[in-house]
């Protein structure tokens, strides 16, 4: 799907949304001669530094929010409404004992 562009988007800084069918969606930004890949739309606006205070930082913090409110929280909430709690199989690892309600130390007395 072709990316979502920032407005204010130019030769030095570039912001992009990213919207796919399978996995969840993300930010890439391209700043100061490095991309990073961004899932969180606030870790997007942070890579900006101090210049994030500028109007243009402040603009793209609101694009980076809306850009999720419209398409990531949707999707979210879509997994979340496909997943029960008892799917799958049974956890039959250690740590699943150390859950149970059944102690088998507390029958156990201390000899001094």
């Amino acid at each position: 799907m072709k990316p979502e562009q920032f407005e204010e988007n130019t030769q030095y800084m570039r912001y992009e949304y990213h919207r796919v069918r399978e996995g969840p969606n993300y930010f890439v930004s391209y700043y100061k001669h490095s991309s990073r890949l961004h899932y969180d739309p606030k870790d997007t606006w942070r890579t900006l530094g101090t210049a994030k205070f500028t109007d243009t930082g402040k603009a793209l913090k609101e694009w980076c929010l809306l850009m999720d409110e419209t398409y990531g929280v949707p999707q979210r909430n879509k997994w979340m409404d496909n997943v029960s709690s008892d799917d799958g199989r049974k956890d039959t690892s250690f740590a699943s004992e150390a859950m149970e309600e059944d102690n088998p130390c507390s029958e156990t007395k201390m000899v001094i």
